[in-house]
């Protein structure tokens, strides 16, 4: 059985913050429901994308700590000198 577009839009939301480390507790649940809640009241078109644009309006989210990029890039030769 497929699931319904409320049952997709909970599990986006749950996905979403498990990835963010965040535990699904009973109040995570409850404001989770809320998030899906007030998205769908403005329809269903886009409706991921608005869920994922308002989990930070209902929860504190840890910045993101993205590493810098090893090794630095540098232009180099793949043998061309002569004609450059």
């Amino acid at each position: 059985m497929a699931k319904v577009l409320c049952q997709q839009a909970l599990d986006r939301v749950i996905a979403y913050l498990k990835g963010y480390g965040v535990e699904p507790t009973n109040e995570v649940c409850r404001k989770a429901l809320k998030v899906v809640d007030v998205a769908m009241a403005d329809g269903s078109e886009d409706l991921m994308a608005r869920i994922v644009d308002r989990v930070p309006e209902f929860f504190h989210l840890p910045e993101l700590q993205v590493p810098t990029q090893r090794p630095p890039l540098a232009r180099g030769s793949i043998g061309y000198f002569p004609y450059g």
